[in-house]
């Protein structure tokens, strides 16, 4: 179990995007890095619903973790939601990560250290 205050978190918000939904996207980040297998340095989310949804979408959730050691995973899903899309955003990085301790911290493929030129 880590200790989430040694996490920075950051959400920006695109569009009408409800209060209810940005305290519930926070709150997920915040359980996140309290059980993430390793410690998570810096968090990033951006939520975006557009003024007028359409049929193919109408929310979007993005995120950038960085792990100790400076490793870095991103995520980024569409929903019909706010609230969905911030779940399926958690359900991918609770994948990713899990996928990273099975690999005894090789980074997955499509993860870079922070450091890559």
């Amino acid at each position: 179990m880590n200790d989430d205050s040694l996490s920075t978190l950051t959400q920006m918000i695109d569009g009408p995007v409800a209060a209810v939904d940005r305290l519930y996207g926070f709150d997920r980040v915040r359980d996140l890095c309290r059980t993430a297998p390793r410690p998570i340095r810096r968090v990033r989310t951006r939520l975006t619903a557009p003024p007028d949804p359409s049929d193919d979408y109408s929310a979007t959730a993005e995120g950038t973790l960085m792990l100790d050691g400076g490793l870095i995973l991103g995520v980024g899903v569409t929903a019909a939601t706010v609230h969905e899309a911030i779940d399926l955003l958690m359900a991918r990085f609770r994948h990713r990560l899990r996928r990273l301790e099975e690999t005894d911290g090789d980074p997955p493929i499509g993860s870079f250290p922070a450091n890559a030129a």
